[in-house]
C-alpha cells in the first residue's frame, strides 16, 4: 500500500476556493479504482492549515492518479493559493495492523 500525505497552509481569503478545489479532487480520487481512500482535514489547532491523507493500492495507481489531468491542474490551483506546503510525501507501506 502507498501512503501519500501533503500539508498546506491557506490563507482565509483563498480558504473558499481552496475547499473548492480540493473537494473536487478528493471526489474524482476516490472513484479511481486504485485508490483506497483520500481525504482532505484541517488541523483544528492551526484554521487554515490542511492535511491531504491517501492510501493507493499500489504505486502504479499512484502513478496512474498523478497523469490524470484532474490532479495536474489541482495542483496548479493548490500552489496558487498556498501560503505554504510541505510538499508531497509518499510513504510505502509493507503492513498496517488495526489496534
Amino acid at each position: 500500500m502507498i501512503l501519500i500525505t501533503g500539508t498546506v497552509v491557506v490563507a482565509e481569503e483563498n480558504r473558499a476556493a481552496f475547499i473548492a478545489a480540493s473537494t473536487r479532487h478528493v471526489t474524482l480520487s476516490r472513484i479511481e479504482p486504485g485508490c483506497i481512500s483520500h481525504g482532505l482535514h484541517e488541523d483544528v489547532m492551526a484554521p487554515g492549515t490542511f492535511v491531504f491523507v491517501e492510501r493507493w493500492r499500489d504505486m502504479a495507481a499512484v502513478q496512474e492518479h498523478f497523469a490524470k489531468d484532474y490532479s495536474r491542474d489541482t495542483v496548479a490551483v493548490i500552489r496558487q493559493l498556498a501560503l505554504s506546503s510541505s510538499g508531497v510525501e509518499i510513504h510505502d507501506i509493507a503492513s498496517t495492523r488495526v489496534v
